[in-house]
Protein backbone atom coordinates (compact mmCIF):
# COMPACT_ATOMS: atom_id res chain seq x y z
CA UNK A 1 0.00 0.00 0.00
CA UNK A 2 2.70 2.49 1.01
CA UNK A 3 5.84 2.31 -1.11
CA UNK A 4 9.33 2.88 0.31
CA UNK A 5 10.54 3.36 -3.27
CA UNK A 6 8.05 6.15 -3.90
CA UNK A 7 9.00 7.81 -0.62
CA UNK A 8 12.63 7.80 -1.71
CA UNK A 9 11.73 9.21 -5.14
CA UNK A 10 9.83 12.07 -3.50
CA UNK A 11 12.72 12.89 -1.16
CA UNK A 12 15.22 12.83 -4.01
CA UNK A 13 13.03 15.16 -6.09
CA UNK A 14 12.43 17.56 -3.19
CA UNK A 15 16.15 17.81 -2.38
CA UNK A 16 17.42 17.96 -5.97
CA UNK A 17 17.45 21.77 -6.19
CA UNK A 18 19.12 22.58 -2.90
CA UNK A 19 17.82 24.23 0.27
CA UNK A 20 14.14 25.17 0.40
CA UNK A 21 14.90 28.50 2.02
CA UNK A 22 13.57 31.99 1.25
CA UNK A 23 14.52 33.01 -2.34
CA UNK A 24 16.74 30.03 -3.17
CA UNK A 25 15.93 27.88 -6.26
CA UNK A 26 14.81 24.96 -4.13
CA UNK A 27 11.67 26.84 -3.07
CA UNK A 28 9.85 27.24 -6.43
CA UNK A 29 11.03 23.78 -7.49
CA UNK A 30 9.57 22.28 -4.31
CA UNK A 31 6.27 24.15 -4.59
CA UNK A 32 5.88 23.07 -8.22
CA UNK A 33 6.66 19.48 -7.36
CA UNK A 34 4.13 19.29 -4.51
CA UNK A 35 1.45 20.97 -6.62
CA UNK A 36 2.09 18.71 -9.61
CA UNK A 37 2.03 15.56 -7.49
CA UNK A 38 -1.24 16.39 -5.74
CA UNK A 39 -2.87 17.64 -8.94
CA UNK A 40 -1.92 14.41 -10.72
CA UNK A 41 -3.87 12.54 -8.02
CA UNK A 42 -6.97 14.53 -8.93
CA UNK A 43 -6.76 16.74 -5.85
CA UNK A 44 -7.31 20.48 -6.08
CA UNK A 45 -4.45 22.40 -4.48
CA UNK A 46 -5.29 25.53 -2.53
CA UNK A 47 -2.65 28.16 -1.86
CA UNK A 48 -2.72 29.73 1.59
CA UNK A 49 -0.56 32.84 1.60
CA UNK A 50 0.57 34.29 4.92
CA UNK A 51 2.93 36.95 3.53
CA UNK A 52 4.07 38.58 0.32
CA UNK A 53 7.26 36.58 -0.30
CA UNK A 54 7.31 33.50 -2.53
CA UNK A 55 8.25 31.24 0.36
CA UNK A 56 5.45 32.49 2.62
CA UNK A 57 2.94 29.95 1.42
CA UNK A 58 1.14 26.79 2.50
CA UNK A 59 -0.18 24.26 -0.02
CA UNK A 60 -3.38 22.48 0.99
CA UNK A 61 -5.47 19.75 -0.66
CA UNK A 62 -8.40 17.80 0.67
CA UNK A 63 -10.85 14.97 0.22
CA UNK A 64 -14.11 16.63 1.19
CA UNK A 65 -16.16 14.96 3.89
CA UNK A 66 -19.78 14.05 3.43
CA UNK A 67 -21.39 14.97 6.74
CA UNK A 68 -19.00 17.07 8.84
CA UNK A 69 -17.20 20.40 8.53
CA UNK A 70 -14.44 19.11 10.81
CA UNK A 71 -11.29 17.63 9.35
CA UNK A 72 -8.49 15.22 10.02
CA UNK A 73 -5.24 16.76 8.78
CA UNK A 74 -1.94 15.17 7.82
CA UNK A 75 0.76 17.83 7.87
CA UNK A 76 4.43 18.42 7.17
CA UNK A 77 6.58 21.47 6.53
CA UNK A 78 8.23 21.80 3.14
CA UNK A 79 10.83 24.44 4.04
CA UNK A 80 14.38 23.85 5.24
CA UNK A 81 17.05 25.98 6.82
CA UNK A 82 19.81 27.50 4.73
CA UNK A 83 22.73 25.34 3.57
CA UNK A 84 21.05 21.94 3.90
CA UNK A 85 19.32 19.65 1.39
CA UNK A 86 16.82 18.94 4.18
CA UNK A 87 16.14 15.29 3.35
CA UNK A 88 15.05 14.19 6.81
CA UNK A 89 14.09 17.73 7.83
CA UNK A 90 11.63 17.70 6.30
CA UNK A 91 11.45 16.23 2.81
CA UNK A 92 10.78 12.94 4.60
CA UNK A 93 7.59 14.35 6.12
CA UNK A 94 6.44 15.88 2.83
CA UNK A 95 7.08 12.58 1.05
CA UNK A 96 4.97 10.86 3.70
CA UNK A 97 2.06 13.24 3.15
CA UNK A 98 2.24 12.80 -0.64
CA UNK A 99 2.33 9.02 -0.39
CA UNK A 100 -0.57 9.00 2.08
CA UNK A 101 -2.57 11.22 -0.26
CA UNK A 102 -1.99 8.79 -3.12
CA UNK A 103 -3.47 5.96 -1.08
CA UNK A 104 -6.30 7.89 0.55
CA UNK A 105 -7.57 9.56 -2.65
CA UNK A 106 -9.38 6.33 -3.56
CA UNK A 107 -10.94 5.80 -0.13
CA UNK A 108 -14.71 5.77 0.24
CA UNK A 109 -16.26 9.19 0.81
CA UNK A 110 -15.34 10.04 4.42
CA UNK A 111 -17.71 11.64 6.89
CA UNK A 112 -14.99 14.08 7.96
CA UNK A 113 -12.80 15.92 5.51
CA UNK A 114 -9.28 14.53 5.06
CA UNK A 115 -6.87 17.40 4.51
CA UNK A 116 -3.23 17.35 3.42
CA UNK A 117 -1.25 20.39 4.59
CA UNK A 118 2.25 21.31 3.43
CA UNK A 119 3.36 24.25 5.53
CA UNK A 120 5.95 26.90 4.89
CA UNK A 121 7.67 28.79 7.65
CA UNK A 122 8.19 26.01 10.16
CA UNK A 123 11.82 27.06 10.41
CA UNK A 124 10.62 30.63 11.08
CA UNK A 125 8.58 30.12 14.25
CA UNK A 126 5.83 28.01 12.61
CA UNK A 127 4.47 30.98 10.65
CA UNK A 128 2.64 28.85 8.07
CA UNK A 129 0.90 26.47 10.46
CA UNK A 130 0.03 29.37 12.78
CA UNK A 131 -1.67 31.23 9.92
CA UNK A 132 -3.49 28.03 8.92
CA UNK A 133 -5.39 27.97 12.22
CA UNK A 134 -7.68 30.74 10.93
CA UNK A 135 -9.01 28.46 8.17
CA UNK A 136 -10.06 25.42 10.21
CA UNK A 137 -12.78 24.39 12.65
CA UNK A 138 -12.30 24.01 16.38
CA UNK A 139 -12.62 20.22 16.20
CA UNK A 140 -10.05 19.75 13.44
CA UNK A 141 -7.20 17.50 14.59
CA UNK A 142 -3.80 16.90 13.06
CA UNK A 143 -1.04 14.36 12.65
CA UNK A 144 2.20 16.27 12.07
CA UNK A 145 5.10 14.54 10.32
CA UNK A 146 8.37 16.15 11.43
CA UNK A 147 11.38 14.09 10.32
CA UNK A 148 10.27 10.46 9.90
CA UNK A 149 13.17 8.85 8.04
CA UNK A 150 16.32 8.49 10.12
CA UNK A 151 17.32 5.49 12.23
CA UNK A 152 20.58 4.91 14.10
CA UNK A 153 22.19 2.51 16.59
CA UNK A 154 22.27 5.29 19.20
CA UNK A 155 19.82 7.73 20.76
CA UNK A 156 20.00 10.81 23.00
CA UNK A 157 17.21 12.56 24.91
CA UNK A 158 16.61 16.02 26.33
CA UNK A 159 17.93 16.38 29.85
CA UNK A 160 14.53 17.78 30.87
CA UNK A 161 13.00 14.34 30.36
CA UNK A 162 15.48 12.51 32.59
CA UNK A 163 13.50 10.41 35.04
CA UNK A 164 10.26 11.10 33.18
CA UNK A 165 10.66 8.37 30.55
CA UNK A 166 12.60 5.15 30.13
CA UNK A 167 14.87 6.14 27.26
CA UNK A 168 15.63 3.55 24.56
CA UNK A 169 19.31 3.26 23.72
CA UNK A 170 18.79 2.60 20.00
CA UNK A 171 17.37 5.13 17.57
CA UNK A 172 15.10 2.65 15.83
CA UNK A 173 11.71 3.97 17.03
CA UNK A 174 9.33 6.72 16.01
CA UNK A 175 8.39 9.23 18.69
CA UNK A 176 4.76 10.27 19.18
CA UNK A 177 4.37 13.42 21.25
CA UNK A 178 1.07 14.83 22.50
CA UNK A 179 -0.21 17.25 25.08
CA UNK A 180 -2.76 15.92 27.55
CA UNK A 181 -5.72 16.99 25.38
CA UNK A 182 -4.35 15.01 22.43
CA UNK A 183 -3.57 11.73 24.15
CA UNK A 184 -6.59 9.99 22.61
CA UNK A 185 -5.33 10.83 19.14
CA UNK A 186 -1.86 9.59 20.11
CA UNK A 187 -3.35 6.31 21.33
CA UNK A 188 -5.17 5.70 18.05
CA UNK A 189 -2.02 6.28 16.03
CA UNK A 190 0.15 4.16 18.33
CA UNK A 191 -2.18 1.18 17.93
CA UNK A 192 -1.57 1.11 14.19
CA UNK A 193 2.22 1.40 14.24
CA UNK A 194 4.29 -1.63 13.28
CA UNK A 195 7.68 0.02 13.81
CA UNK A 196 8.99 0.47 17.38
CA UNK A 197 7.22 3.37 19.02
CA UNK A 198 7.83 5.73 21.93
CA UNK A 199 4.51 7.42 22.85
CA UNK A 200 4.90 10.44 25.09
CA UNK A 201 2.07 12.48 26.58
CA UNK A 202 3.63 15.58 28.03
CA UNK A 203 2.14 17.26 31.08
CA UNK A 204 2.12 21.04 31.00
CA UNK A 205 5.35 21.37 32.99
CA UNK A 206 7.31 19.34 30.42
CA UNK A 207 5.84 20.69 27.17
CA UNK A 208 8.49 23.32 26.54
CA UNK A 209 10.99 20.69 25.41
CA UNK A 210 8.69 19.70 22.52
CA UNK A 211 7.64 23.15 21.31
CA UNK A 212 9.69 22.91 18.14
CA UNK A 213 7.38 22.21 15.20
CA UNK A 214 4.01 22.68 13.51
CA UNK A 215 1.99 20.90 16.21
CA UNK A 216 2.58 23.93 18.44
CA UNK A 217 -0.04 26.27 16.88
CA UNK A 218 -2.64 23.48 17.17
CA UNK A 219 -1.90 23.01 20.87
CA UNK A 220 -1.91 26.74 21.47
CA UNK A 221 -5.31 27.00 19.76
CA UNK A 222 -6.69 24.20 21.94
CA UNK A 223 -6.81 21.69 19.07
CA UNK A 224 -5.66 18.08 19.18
CA UNK A 225 -2.40 17.32 17.40
CA UNK A 226 0.33 14.68 17.59
CA UNK A 227 3.95 15.27 16.63
CA UNK A 228 5.46 12.30 14.77
CA UNK A 229 9.25 12.50 14.92
CA UNK A 230 12.48 10.53 14.67
CA UNK A 231 13.68 12.95 17.40
CA UNK A 232 15.68 15.24 15.08
CA UNK A 233 19.09 16.25 16.45
CA UNK A 234 18.76 13.84 19.38
CA UNK A 235 19.41 11.11 16.80
CA UNK A 236 20.36 12.55 13.43
CA UNK A 237 23.88 14.06 13.33
CA UNK A 238 23.06 15.63 9.95
CA UNK A 239 20.32 17.83 11.39
CA UNK A 240 20.31 21.30 9.78
CA UNK A 241 23.56 20.49 7.97
CA UNK A 242 24.84 19.64 4.49
CA UNK A 243 24.87 15.93 5.32
CA UNK A 244 21.07 15.67 5.53
CA UNK A 245 20.82 13.90 2.17
CA UNK A 246 18.41 11.42 0.63
CA UNK A 247 20.84 8.52 0.81
CA UNK A 248 21.01 8.66 4.64
CA UNK A 249 17.37 7.75 5.27
CA UNK A 250 15.61 4.49 6.12
CA UNK A 251 12.67 4.39 3.73
CA UNK A 252 11.21 1.11 4.94
CA UNK A 253 11.02 2.63 8.42
CA UNK A 254 9.34 5.76 7.03
CA UNK A 255 6.87 3.62 5.09
CA UNK A 256 5.84 1.91 8.32
CA UNK A 257 5.13 5.30 9.88
CA UNK A 258 3.04 6.45 6.91
CA UNK A 259 1.05 3.21 6.86
CA UNK A 260 0.01 3.77 10.47
CA UNK A 261 -1.02 7.36 9.75
CA UNK A 262 -3.17 6.24 6.80
CA UNK A 263 -4.96 3.63 8.92
CA UNK A 264 -5.53 6.16 11.68
CA UNK A 265 -6.92 8.78 9.30
CA UNK A 266 -9.33 6.29 7.75
CA UNK A 267 -10.55 5.40 11.24
CA UNK A 268 -10.90 9.02 12.34
CA UNK A 269 -12.66 10.16 9.17
CA UNK A 270 -15.45 7.60 9.34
Amino acid sequence: MISAERLRAHVEALTAHGPRFEDQPGVPACLRYITDQLSAMGLKVRVERYGTELHQVNLVAEIEGGTSDDAVELCAHWDSVENTPGADDNASGVAGVLEAARVLRDAELPARTIRFCLFGGEEAHFDGSAAHQAFITAQTEAIVFEMIGYTAPYQRFPEELAGFIQAPERGDFIGLVADEASQGLLGRLARHLEVPTLPLVLPAFAQEVAMRSDHVPYWEAGRRAVLVTDTADYRNPNYHGPGDTADTLDYEFAAGVVRAAVRTIIELAQ
